[in-house]
């Protein structure tokens, strides 16, 4: 069975680490949302938790001039 507070700590913590400023790596953003999905399916966050990681996600993917990348 899985733990279900181990998937909700590790997902949370990789959205942190993905909107960071200096991230040490980027994992491929549709992968992570995957996962968020995943968290939700199993009932490990609610759907407001996935909404708001969805919209961290998609706030933190501009460049520098404020422009949206075209692959959310």
């Amino acid at each position: 069975m899985m733990n279900k507070k181990r998937v909700r700590e590790t997902i949370f913590n990789l959205v942190d680490h993905w909107c960071s400023e200096k991230p040490i790596y980027r994992a491929n953003l549709p992968w992570i949302r995957g996962q968020i999905s995943f968290a939700y399916m199993i009932e490990a966050i609610t759907l407001s938790e996935k909404e708001k990681m969805a919209q961290r996600l998609y706030e933190a993917k501009e460049d520098e001039h404020g422009n949206r990348f075209k692959d959310i």
